[in-house]
């Protein structure tokens, strides 16, 4: 399994549990703090390596002490991290003050993100890749309007599958028309429950997946967080029940979904096989702190998966609740 991610790295730096911000001055003792390589690239990127893909990474940083340890998060976890330095620039990052039911308040800075070009992708290992997976393109500034359309052809004219999937909680809607070049070379965009809603101003999550469908998009599959997930593609629009699970933090689901589902695309599993897979993976996740929590390698999520799967459901029971993304 050759996987490329290009897009959003992120340094996280979570807390937990925060149930409120102390005042003024004021002091609250956690149970846990942690920092970790995220971002929906950055993320994705460890979750596959631990899953047993051979990753390589490209996302622009600063040249600072968080870029640093990113850079070293990523390699400790077996990614082949090929990150652009972008001097003067800060490192994408994020304080995460993590409630103690699993919310994710985020508190961010953007940074370098938006600084990626066309000279920072290794385009032969993007043509050698099995899949090559876009994370954050509503982040990424000119690069997603002059070099991602040619990145996306140039995959699909290489036999290399790609997946996409958005970053910011609220994506707007003129990302529909800045992207429409990409959407025919996308194979899969996965997009949670509000961003699907907020890019196509539409309520209704299988119409929404069928929109963007019609705008070139293969298959859509929309992860809905304890209501697990949606698969719409030409063929079928089916729902994917999520686990029931005690939550400790929602950060990363998303990513976790993505990565067990390339996995299971690259194990040659069928469509809703793979979704089943990204569940797990999601759920594993779900139950630590930090966006690569849980997620040990591909033999323990695949028993996971088996040990739990006559235990999907659909909504949330007090103090246990389900996560197929968040």
């Amino acid at each position: 399994m050759k996987v490329v991610c290009v897009g959003a790295h992120i340094f996280d730096v979570l807390g937990h549990p925060v149930g409120e911000i102390p005042p003024g001055q004021g002091r609250l003792a956690l149970e846990q703090i942690r920092v970790t390589a995220a971002g929906t690239a950055g993320g994705t990127a460890v979750d596959l390596a631990k899953l047993g893909a051979e990753v390589i990474s490209f996302g622009a940083i600063g040249d600072d002490t968080a870029g640093r340890v990113l850079r070293l998060l990523l390699a400790e976890n077996g990614v082949d991290e090929r990150l652009a330095v972008k001097p003067g620039r800060a490192t994408p990052s994020t304080i995460l003050p993590i409630r103690p039911n699993g919310e994710r308040p985020s508190l961010h800075a953007s940074g370098a993100m938006d600084t990626l070009t066309a000279d920072d992708i290794d385009w032969d290992a993007v043509a050698e890749a099995d899949v090559l997976h876009i994370g954050g393109p509503d982040a990424l500034g000119d690069f997603s309007v002059d070099v991602l359309p040619r990145l996306l052809r140039f995959a699909r004219e290489h036999g290399t599958v790609t997946t996409m999937d958005f970053l910011r909680t609220s994506v707007s809607p003129e990302v529909v028309e800045l992207l429409r070049p990409c959407w025919a070379n996308t194979r899969y965009l996965l997009p949670n429950d509000d961003q699907i809603r907020a890019v196509t101003q539409i309520e209704d999550l299988r119409l929404a997946a069928r929109t963007m469908r019609a705008h070139g998009v293969g298959t859509v599959i929309v992860t809905r967080g304890g209501d697990g997930s949606l698969v719409v593609d030409e063929a079928l629009a089916e729902e994917i029940p999520a686990f029931r699970i005690p939550v400790v933090d929602t950060t990363g689901c998303g990513d976790g979904y993505t990565a067990g589902f390339i996995v299971g695309l690259c194990r040659n599993q069928d469509l809703l096989s793979s979704a089943r897979l990204g569940t797990a993976a999601s759920a594993l996740v779900a139950q630590g702190l930090g966006s690569d929590a849980g997620i040990v390698d591909l033999p323990r999520t695949l028993g996971f998966l088996s040990e739990r799967r006559t235990d999907l459901l659909h909504r949330n029971e007090e103090d246990i609740t389900d996560c197929g993304q968040a």
